[in-house]
């Protein structure tokens, strides 16, 4: 009888110790735990998607902080890991601040605008700088512990996977070495790349101004599929299933088949699809420059409408869900939060001002969102 509870105590030590490096392994989870958004997406799929509880409303009982030290607009994505959060400006400057109170904990100075949404892995934090660099900084006190080139503006948000970085240039898609920054390949496209590249099973997917979307084997670049739009993509591709989602400025969301790069379906919108998909709930959530909110079904045979709420402005900010919540921002100044089961019903606005093109991260209760200030709301 002691040998047989001695086994099973050793099968939920074991059972818990996975449960802990699950997260770690690979590239393969779709989820990260609900205390961190360490990158653009959140997930290397680019889901969009977080565990962490919703936040409900948005009054001033809710509001945790704001960080108001800053002279020019926000619009990359806040990252959240452990204590801080980080955070690129116009300003060229990435923002490191604690997370629950919004101190400054330090601050680097870049050579140019960033619109690059900041990447943090193990303790380094990497972005990219319209001054043609990508950063490596230590996530601790901001110290450069690489930089490098890539000759031209670096607007895509960098992902992390396979010891590589995954980063959009002025003229194609750079794989650096995550250590030191040497570029271990370039795979050239027709236009820059603004959109931020999504990983699995060892394959890069993104998309180019030149109108495709491009599959790669992230070992030695060789091209697995591309497909062509009729617009640039700046819109980041999002995994779910065997499909890959994403908008184009030709108007359109568009489903493709993981393996091959066919086309499952496209669902037409009034303007250009800038705005990056969120996969959840068996739903894809978009924005779109026609001032809606898009809410259709997923897979295979999907592409019909759910649901659509209007805003009063483009949507260039990507959705993030949590809690049975979307949450995105509109060219109309405003933060919404819509019940994703309840038609798009709007659960709350809450004034960002300006015309915010920051995406909402979402990490243990609270949200964090760009605008002329970092903005912290709870739950």
């Amino acid at each position: 009888m002691k040998k047989l509870i001695g086994m099973f105590v050793v099968i939920i030590a074991l059972g818990s110790l996975l449960a802990m490096a699950l997260p770690f392994l690979g590239c393969e989870l779709q989820e990260w735990p609900e205390d961190r958004w360490p990158s653009f997406r959140n997930t290397l799929t680019n889901t969009g998607y977080s565990t962490s509880g919703a936040v409900k409303e948005a009054d001033a009982e809710h509001v945790k902080w704001m960080y108001a030290e800053i002279d020019d607009i926000i619009a990359s994505c806040p990252a959240v890991r452990y204590d801080q959060v980080y955070v690129g400006c116009s300003d060229g400057a990435i923002y490191c601040l604690e997370k629950d109170k919004g101190g400054s904990v330090w601050k680097y100075q870049t050579g140019g605008v960033i619109l690059s949404s900041p990447a943090i892995a193990g303790h380094t934090v990497f972005v990219g700088s319209d001054d043609g660099y990508v950063y490596a900084l230590n996530e601790e006190d901001g110290t450069v512990e690489w930089k490098t080139s890539l000759g031209g503006p670096v607007l895509s948000s960098p992902a992390v996977a396979y010891g590589k970085v995954f980063v959009g240039g002025n003229d194609g898609l750079y794989a650096l070495d995550e250590d030191n920054g040497d570029i271990l390949w370039k795979f050239p496209t027709g236009g820059p790349v603004r959109s931020s590249a999504a990983v699995k099973s060892h394959k890069v997917y993104f998309g180019s101004d030149d109108g495709y979307v491009y599959a790669l084997d992230e070992k030695d670049k060789k091209e697995i599929w591309k497909y062509k739009t009729d617009g640039p993509v700046s819109s980041s591709p999002a995994l779910g299933g065997d499909e890959v989602y994403f908008g184009s400025d030709d108007g359109f969301v568009y489903a493709l088949d993981e393996d091959d790069g066919k086309l499952l379906w496209k669902y037409e919108t009034d303007g250009p699809v800038i705005s990056s998909p969120a996969m959840g709930y068996g739903d894809v959530f978009i924005g779109s420059d026609d001032g809606y909110v898009y809410s259709l079904k997923d897979g295979k045979k999907g592409g019909e409408l759910n649901w659509r709420q209007k805003t009063e402005g483009p949507v260039r900010s990507s959705p993030a869900l949590a809690g049975h919540h979307v949450y995105v921002a509109s060219h109309d100044g405003f933060l919404y939060a819509l019940r994703e089961d309840k038609d798009g019903r709007v659960v709350f606005k809450y004034e960002l001002g300006g015309q915010p093109d920051s995406s909402p991260a979402l990490a243990a209760n609270k949200l964090y969102i760009g605008a002329s200030k970092i903005i912290c709301l709870k739950k």
